[in-house]
């Protein structure tokens, strides 16, 4: 690598930096974008710690009944109790689980009963199962306390009142504990999907706008005329402007990752804690698209005009390449539309390591792919781009 390569690039640097919109949009508006979108679509939580509201009506009032609505509290439902006579007449009931009278008595007496669990047409489908699988639970474990307090009394009838009441303060001797082996079930949502998304967005949009411009407007103005007058090679040219676009990104990435961690402390949203990992696929991400932005500037000669093409083309492969939405919750074949764009790889690699558990190894090849797309921006970039 020549010094004359290397000269290029930290002058590009340097000219990038210095500019305060090129700032604007490498280092605060990424962070306003995914902070925004972050809170606003909510998500990148565990769905089995997410509490479900559930009204509860007591008609019975007995001693079992309110065991079941003691233990249905802590089964990470939010419990709202009213009145059987105020049942009509309360809104926002979008569950209502309701308890008969005679719940107490009949379960004592060995007689089946009925729990009723009724929901509005239009709730949350999900959050109704969520609720149904909880209340099951719940009911399980008061089932398990009459066979318990049936077994301390030896008695072959109902189980006593009185023995039932006792084992509710016991301590269970066995307790199963679950959770996600590495990989989440859901797509990426909230924090955990805006964090990359808007960071691939950003840096390929400085990429292909600030790259493509800053190419362009030295074209326009003579200037690369006036570098290629110097002892300096065609080769040296390009390598030094690419070079010049990859710092530019590495700087971008590298402070975006920072602030990431910094605002884990508040948000409690941090990179699936692998900040090194992130770092490095956004690295590589940022050296793929770098010569794109310097074709873009050896093909169109004007500033203005390579800068909107570079907007337009950063838009598109934005949201075609799952930087808007996880590209999990969309059709198949629009899946396989994003891998035809970098962007569609990198988000594969990241949502891989921050939400399904996986290390770079098991992001192998959508790493490998970039590093084919950096290649091949790189052989464009060298044969379009021309002093004049």
């Amino acid at each position: 690598m020549s010094r004359a390569a290397l000269s290029l690039a930290r002058l590009d640097l340097r000219l990038t930096l210095a500019d305060r919109s090129a700032a604007l949009w490498m280092f605060i508006m990424p962070v306003v974008f995914a902070t925004f979108f972050g809170m606003v679509m909510g998500g990148g939580q565990d769905p089995t710690a997410t509490q479900v509201k559930l009204t509860v009506v007591d008609e019975d009032g007995g001693e079992l009944a309110r065991m079941l609505v003691s233990d249905l509290a802590g089964a990470r439902l939010a419990i709202a109790e009213i009145p059987a006579d105020a049942k009509e007449s309360t809104p926002d009931k979008t569950r209502t689980l309701i308890i008969p009278h005679g719940f107490t008595a009949k379960v004592l007496a060995g007689e089946r009963v009925t729990l009723r669990l009724e929901r509005d047409p239009g709730s949350n489908s999900e959050a109704a199962l969520a609720a149904q699988a909880r209340i099951a639970g719940a009911v399980a474990r008061l089932i398990g306390r009459l066979v318990e307090a049936q077994a301390a009394t030896g008695s072959e009838g109902p189980a006593e009142l009185d023995a039932v009441l006792a084992t509710a303060g016991a301590v269970d001797l066995v307790t199963v504990e679950s959770r996600y082996a590495g990989k989440a079930r859901v797509a990426p949502g909230g924090f955990a999907h805006s964090v990359p998304g808007n960071s691939v967005m950003f840096v390929m949009l400085v990429a292909l706008t600030y790259g493509a411009g800053s190419v362009s407007a030295e074209r326009q103005s003579g200037m690369l005329r006036r570098i290629a007058t110097c002892p300096v090679s065609r080769a040296d040219i390009v390598l030094g402007k690419i070079l010049g676009r990859m710092a530019v990104a590495a700087v971008q990435v590298t402070v975006l990752v920072l602030v990431c961690l910094l605002g884990a402390r508040f948000f409690g949203e941090g990179l699936g804690g692998r900040p090194l990992e992130v770092w490095a696929i956004l690295i590589l991400f940022g050296a793929a698209v770098a010569p794109l932005g310097v074709a873009v500037g050896g093909f169109v000669r004007d500033a203005d005009r390579a800068a909107s093409l570079g907007v337009m083309a950063t838009m598109g492969m934005a949201a075609l390449g799952g930087c808007w939405w996880p590209i999990e919750v969309v059709s198949p074949a629009l899946q396989k539309v994003a891998l035809l764009f970098p962007t569609g790889w990198a988000m594969r690699a990241l949502h891989g390591v921050i939400s399904f558990g996986e290390g770079l190894r098991g992001v192998a090849l959508p790493l490998a792919v970039l590093a084919l797309f950096g290649l091949a921006f790189t052989a464009v970039a060298a044969r379009v781009l021309r002093a004049d």
